[in-house]
């Protein structure tokens, strides 16, 4: 993805044929930066409030949070993700999650006020995301659903049918904070259902 601008990322991020040409798609180039991170970057930290909004151009990020003194992973952000703290973002509050890239990653930071104008006001933009965020809700309901109602081996199994680059590239020490298991264990049930299947 070396030399590519702006415009070229937001078209893969939002997956269109050609871009808006007015005033508000031309606004939105000039508010955005793209930004580069390495393997293990906090990219957005926790007890912050969140300023930025990321959508993700290459790569894979993850939603990270404390518990117990236990690390666990909400959920992973891949091409096209809008990555953000909602709750932070909407009320302004600080965040108890970290974003972190768990591979090297590249993405478009617009500043959270811009992001809510186009949310609430925007037209062309506007709608843009507006699906993208209807999206993400659909999204972030199956991962929830699929957390409470399937154990650990459907819930690698949905990880691997579903989202087979994150099975592919991610390291295991990611996922197994996913799962809520630790990296042996997961390790453990990828062998045993090889077994399986062979």
């Amino acid at each position: 993805m070396e030399n590519k601008s702006t415009e070229d990322h937001l078209k893969t991020i939002f997956n269109l044929r050609e871009f808006p040409e007015d005033k508000e798609w031309n606004d939105l180039l000039r508010n955005s930066t793209v930004k580069s991170f390495k393997k293990n970057e906090i990219i957005l930290k926790k007890n912050f409030r969140y300023t930025d909004v990321l959508f993700v151009a290459e790569g894979i990020l993850a939603s990270e949070f404390t518990i117990n003194e236990k690390t666990v992973i909400g959920r992973f952000f891949r091409t096209g993700n809008l990555c953000t703290n909602f709750d932070s973002l909407l009320h302004q509050t600080v965040s108890r999650y970290q974003i972190v890239s768990v591979t090297p990653c590249t993405v478009v930071s617009i500043a959270s006020s811009d992001f809510m104008e186009y949310y609430n006001n925007g037209i062309s933009v506007g709608k843009i995301i507006r699906n993208t965020v209807l999206e993400i809700i659909a999204e972030d309901i199956m991962i929830t659903d699929v957390k409470l109602l399937y154990g650990k081996n459907e819930m690698i199994e949905f990880i691997r049918s579903h989202y087979p680059d994150i099975a592919r590239n991610v390291p295991y020490k990611y996922i197994a904070r996913f799962l809520g298991i630790t990296p042996e264990a997961y390790s453990r049930i990828l062998k045993q259902s090889h077994h399986k299947s062979s």
